[in-house]
């Protein structure tokens, strides 16, 4: 619902969709972490378990409000690692796929998806 909304939605093209479909689901997620946090002490407690997308080699979990807070720097410094970063693990993107959506070539993008995956787990780590 959040999505298409009550008015029609017109999608610019393939990479507009996935764009607005994985910053939808990324403002859910937060939405429903702070949700969770204002219900009982201790705040913004909902954690994810993330896999190869943002975490280390072994799984680890992270908060998803510190992660919105993170990717939100990061566009200020680069809107173009945000937006994949948003596409490949709020969108469930593949590096192939989110090249397609943002006409980018695979390299760029995997070159983009390890340096902003370096950049976010330094302020996770903090």
């Amino acid at each position: 619902m959040r999505l298409v909304g009550p008015s029609p939605v017109h999608f610019a093209d393939r990479a507009h969709f996935f764009a607005v479909a994985a910053r939808v689901m990324r403002h859910i997620l937060v939405d429903h972490a702070r949700a969770r946090g204002a219900e009982r002490r201790g705040g913004n407690n909902l954690t994810l378990v993330l896999d190869e997308a943002v975490a280390a080699p072994a799984e680890r979990e992270v908060n998803v409000v510190a992660l919105d807070d993170a990717l939100n720097r990061l566009a200020a410094l680069d809107s173009r690692q945000a937006t994949i970063v948003e596409m490949r693990f709020f969108g469930g993107l593949s590096i192939e796929e989110t090249a397609a959506a943002l006409e980018l070539s695979p390299s760029t993008v995997k070159r983009d998806w390890i340096v902003a995956k370096t950049w976010i787990r330094q302020r996770l780590e903090v």
